[in-house]
């Protein structure tokens, strides 16, 4: 599942939501039996907002399919993706729309004499100071805005500093999106509001663009003379999504301690307590992108996309499903790519994408099982190398990219340069060929999210459709295929384009490849 991507948008991945995901992000591969939690949904575009489905289980029958993999990354919510995009225009520039310049408009006499005022300029002020403070490797400053008399609040932002230092950062600046409560009060009564509150960074060698995390902070002043104290801070509620905040909490802000592990395509974080799963697994971790940018430049694809992924291993599913995210679903897939909605206006709207693999999952991880974790990885890393080759203005924002398309391209480079019939779900997936109950078509997303007994059939079945457009058209066409699709050409558009037939001839003469299958 890439939400997997979480996407932000409902498109193939996650929901939206200053998130990415098949429709908002992608969650991974399920355990067995079950599909990956992979899927649809996609970021919202700058500045709108960004969300992706996962496969559920299949129905019993044997022999049990593979785990699902994972939803595709845009997973965080499509209202929250719009409301994301709409207000990051201002993060990037370190001003929040939400917030009114209050400031500017000359304060009422008895609020001159005795009031109490928080400025938008004072906000600013203090935000670029903490964040030059990071920059500074500065940590009095950096702890200056928190209430010294919170010892867990300084304690947690202590160990915050010390995670943040660990990290690659080219870029690491806050800024306001919105506020609620008083700011003001003219009978000299302190004041206590919520501030939301963007950490707006990018990763060196990682990122293509700024990306943010939303945080939410208690902001007091006690009195007209009194310094300004935050003295609470936790992540910012989504307002729509499957996820409950907007890309937190980052493995910076759920570990005390993290441990970073580079290679030169990957940077693997972990828990410090699984330092030694992050040494195991960042070796396997960069043979996937290898073998992913490997079949790229094969596939003759020139678009853009990122030359480093960042990657999250966890223990179990409770950790995979708050990370970058709290999910309001059980969270069922063994990995996901969730994509980051750009920080800054311009051609990109998925600036990077953040991977999430539970390397407990024994569908995956099992004991001397080798080829487990090259599949997954590879299947996440698909996700976050297209990711940001969508163009959220081109794609319908409900239904977004088909999910046979982006998990079938995903599980097509997870199992490259291995016959279909290799796939642990063809077992599966010929039996219900072969009772007859299948009607030819390719599986639309409302079909992919409602039929979860079918879950790891549908992933099969994109699977097909991939392998069939590169056996019969070749694999350029393949990639060109799906960098169309991404940048907005329909299925039926790319289909005409780079295959030169309708989409139902090509439907037609899949259906009969698929059908040949169960033989």
């Amino acid at each position: 599942m890439t939400q997997g991507h979480p996407s932000a948008f409902p498109t193939n991945g996650q929901p939206p939501v200053p998130g990415y995901g098949p429709p908002v992000g992608h969650p991974g591969y399920p355990v067995q039996p079950g599909p990956y939690p992979g899927g649809p949904g996609q970021p919202v575009p700058y500045p709108s907002g960004p969300g992706q489905p996962g496969f559920g289980p299949y129905a019993p029958q044997p022999p049990p399919a593979p785990a699902p993999k994972s939803r595709r990354g845009l997973w965080i919510g499509v209202g929250v993706g719009v409301l994301a995009l709409t207000l990051c225009a201002g993060t990037a520039a370190g001003v929040g729309i939400g917030l009114s310049r209050r400031g500017e408009e000359p304060p009422k006499a008895a609020a001159a004499a005795n009031g109490v005022t928080v400025t938008q300029q004072e906000l600013d002020e203090l935000l670029n100071r903490h964040g030059k403070a990071l920059a500074d490797k500065d940590l009095k400053g950096y702890l200056a805005p928190f209430d010294p008399t919170r010892k867990d609040l300084i304690a947690s932002q202590t160990q915050l500093f010390k995670n943040l230092g660990k990290l690659p950062l080219a870029v690491g600046r806050y800024g306001t999106v919105a506020q609620q409560g008083r700011t003001s009060d003219s009978f000299g009564r302190g004041v206590t509001f919520q501030l939301d509150v963007s950490f707006v960074h990018q990763f060196d060698g990682y990122d293509l663009t700024p990306v943010a995390e939303w945080y939410r902070w208690t902001v007091v002043k006690e009195s007209r003379d009194a310094p300004i104290k935050v003295t609470a801070v936790t992540g910012a509620p989504a307002a729509l999504g499957d996820s409950k905040t907007v890309y937190y909490p980052g493995p910076w802000d759920k570990w005390p301690d993290i441990h970073v592990e580079r290679t030169a395509h990957t940077l693997v974080i972990t828990d410090a307590r699984m330092a030694s799963a992050a040494r195991r697994y960042a070796p396997v971790a960069e043979a996937a992108v290898r073998d992913d940018l490997a079949a790229w430049q094969t596939g003759g694809a020139t678009a853009n996309t990122p030359k480093g992924f960042v990657i999250a291993l966890v223990k179990g599913k409770k950790d995979l499903g708050s990370l970058y995210r709290i999910n309001k679903e059980k969270t069922t897939e063994s990995g996901i790519s969730i994509g980051m909605i750009s920080a800054v206006k311009g051609d990109i709207d998925i600036g990077g994408s953040r991977i999430v693999i539970d390397v407990a999952d024994q569908g995956f991880f099992a004991p001397g099982d080798k080829t487990g974790p090259r599949e997954i990885f590879r299947h996440e890393l698909a996700h976050s190398l297209v990711a940001s080759l969508e163009d959220a203005d081109k794609q319908d924002f409900f239904a977004g990219i088909e999910n046979w398309i982006v998990e079938g391209f995903a599980e097509y480079l997870a199992h490259r340069g291995e016959p279909l019939r290799a796939s642990g779900r063809t077992a599966q997936a010929r039996a219900l060929l072969r009772s007859g109950d299948w009607d030819g078509k390719l599986p639309d997303n409302f079909d992919w999210s409602v039929s979860e007994e079918r879950l790891s059939f549908h992933y099969w079945l994109g699977h097909a459709a991939m392998t069939y457009l590169a056996d019969k058209y070749g694999e350029q066409q393949l990639f060109q295929f799906v960098v169309a699709r991404y940048q907005g050409a329909t299925a039926e558009q790319a289909c005409q384009r780079v295959l030169g037939v309708p989409l139902a001839q090509f439907q037609s003469a899949w259906s009969t490849y698929v059908r040949a299958q169960a033989r």
